[in-house]
Formats: structure tokens, C-alpha cells, sequence
């Protein structure tokens, strides 16, 4: 079915016409952005207020994804830096996890185009690209790493690496670009698949659970406290990367924004008048069950050769 959205127009004091790489929400409904530029985190009032800006200085130029933990931290995956950084709620770097150098995975930069270097990916250890960092109680930690690996790492709560699991390759437990992580309170461990176009959910121990693969593209996942799940797909054409799980597409196939039970059964799209999803990447859900979608356009553009139109890249969306 679709549920209609409206979206909160101006929201955010900005035009946002620039990509934005992350959003995350935390327990008292303040609003975190990521983006590429000078000031990398905006922190917002549920209506839209800038409350707070930091970050400068501490990241490469591909901040990646944000999340928040129950433990009132922020987590930061640095995908150009081969790190995640913890900070407080104020911008305090707390911990950096990663030498900063990435591990050898095979990947070839010199091959004649990514789909030939991500097939030779062999994987190593942490980090090679690393997309997102998800908390979990007891403070440990899981990462899907990455863009130039095929691995999700479960960390200690003192950062000692308990357990890897993944490959490269379209079969179950394996991965073409694990873009994203989240935990759910049960310990299951959701992981979108992006170039399989499925998500894949583990036990907390790396036991594979099940196998959503009505999923396009899966870019990030967010879960609410009624247990659904949020999910932002990628468009995929013939000019992008192919499936290695369902091959080269044959017509241009748009981005979206579905919601979906705890089994995987979309429930809903997001769906809003006059709103088109060009690239949609992050999401987060806050208490009240509005949504933040951030999109990078720009980057999909540079990446496939497509002409890139203005789009405003962070929106708050509201049910009718």
C-alpha cells in the first residue's frame, strides 16, 4: 500500500542543495547531519532550529554515515579515513577505532572499472572503507566495512575484535558492498547488501536468520520502536553497477523509501507530492515517527556519468 506523507517544507533553516551523506536522531528527538564540507555535523531541534555545529578537522573529505547509541554517543564511519570515531553529544572526540591505513583486500585500484576491482576482492581485516558503525548494549559494536571490503566486524566494548563474518560474492552470508548496519534489540544484525539487492540479517554471532531480496539497491536501514523496518533504495540502471546477484538492469529503475514489517513485507513507500527520491542514502526515525532522508545526487551523478540536476538532498517527512 502507500502511506502519504507530508514533508515539512524549509526544513532545516538551509537549502540543503548539496549532498548529504548521514542523518541519526537521538533520544530526545535532536536531529545529527553529516555532510561533506567545513562544518561535517549540524545539530537541529525536532522544528528544524540549528542547535549546534562541529566537527572540523577531524575527518577525511568522505565522512560516510552517522548513527547514535543508546549510550547518548555518536558514531561516525570514515570511509576515507578507514576509521569510525565515537564522539559525546557535543562533538568531543571520545575514541578512534582504525589506524587509518586500509587493510589489503584485493581490491584493485588500477582495474579498468569498479565492477572488474570489486570482483577481485579477496577481503581482509579491518578497515578497508568502512560505511557505518551500530552500537549495541554492553557497549560493543558492529561495522560493515565495506567499499573495498566484504566483511562486518563485531567489536568488544574495549574495541577487541570478537568475530568477522562475510566474503566477497552473490551467495547467502557473502557481499558486494555491505553498506549499511543496524541492530535490532533482539541482537539481530540487519545489513543491506547493496549490490546484491537484498538485506541480509544475522544472529549478534554471525548466523545468517533470513534474506530480504524484494530490496533495490538497499542504502541504509533504521528501526522504529514499534519494530519496523526503514529502508532507502538506490535507483539502478543500465549505467550503474550491476547485481551480482540479479545482473545488469535493462530500464532505469527510480530511488525509493519503503517501510517494511520485522519479516521484510514492505507495508508502506513513502510517498509525498511532488517529492522524487533521486539518490536517497541515509534515514533515521525519530519517536514521534518522522522520517529523515538524505540523498547524495551529486555523487551518483560523478559516479555513473549522469547529469546531475538540483535536488535538495535532506528532508522531514510527516504521515497524513
Amino acid at each position: 500500500m502507500l502511506m502519504y506523507f507530508k514533508e515539512v517544507t524549509g526544513w532545516g533553516e538551509e537549502t540543503w542543495d548539496h549532498d548529504v551523506t548521514g542523518v541519526a536522531v537521538d533520544s530526545h528527538d535532536r536531529v545529527y547531519v553529516l555532510r561533506h564540507g567545513a562544518v561535517l555535523v549540524t545539530v537541529f531541534k525536532p522544528d528544524g532550529t540549528v542547535l549546534d555545529r562541529w566537527g572540523q578537522g577531524c575527518f577525511s573529505s568522505r565522512p560516510h554515515f552517522i548513527s547514535i547509541g543508546n549510550d547518548n554517543r555518536v558514531y561516525i564511519a570514515d570511509d576515507g579515513g578507514h576509521r569510525v570515531y565515537v564522539f559525546d553529544l557535543a562533538g568531543s572526540l571520545l575514541e578512534t577505532i582504525g589506524s587509518g591505513t586500509p587493510s589489503e583486500t584485493g581490491y584493485d585500484t588500477h582495474a579498468p572499472n569498479p565492477e572488474i576491482a570489486l570482483d577481485r576482492i579477496e577481503g581482509g581485516p579491518p578497515f578497508n572503507r568502512p560505511t557505518k558503525a551500530a552500537p549495541w548494549r554492553n557497549g560493543e559494536l558492529f561495522v560493515s566495512d565495506g567499499y573495498r571490503n566484504c566483511r562486518v566486524r563485531r567489536f568488544s566494548a574495549d574495541r577487541q575484535l570478537l568475530h568477522s563474518w562475510g566474503g566477497p560474492g552473490a551467495g547467502e552470508g557473502c557481499f558486494v558492498i555491505p553498506h549499511s548496519v543496524a541492530v535490532d534489540n533482539e541482537g539481530r544484525v540487519f545489513v543491506c547488501d547493496r549490490e546484491n539487492d537484498r538485506i541480509q540479517i544475522f544472529s549478534c554471532d554471525g548466523l545468517l536468520l533470513d534474506v530480504w531480496s524484494d530490496v533495490q539497491r538497499p542504502a541504509d536501514v533504521a528501526l522504529d520502536r514499534r519494530g519496523y523496518v526503514y529502508v532507502t533504495e538506490l535507483p539502478r540502471g543500465p549505467r550503474d553497477l550491476k547485481s551480482w546477484r540479479l545482473g545488469r538492469a535493462g530500464q532505469e529503475l527510480p530511488g525509493r523509501v519503503t517501510i517494511r514489517s520485522s519479516n521484510g513485507t514492505i507495508v508502506a513507500q513513502v510517498v509525498c507530492p511532488g517529492v522524487e527520491f533521486l539518490a536517497p542514502h541515509a534515514i533515521a526515525v525519530d519517536s514521534r515517527g518522522a522520517i529523515y532522508v538524505s540523498e547524495v545526487p551529486e555523487s551518483l551523478a560523478n559516479y555513473t556519468g549522469k547529469p546531475h540536476r538540483p535536488h535538495r538532498c535532506l528532508r522531514k517527512f510527516e504521515p497524513r
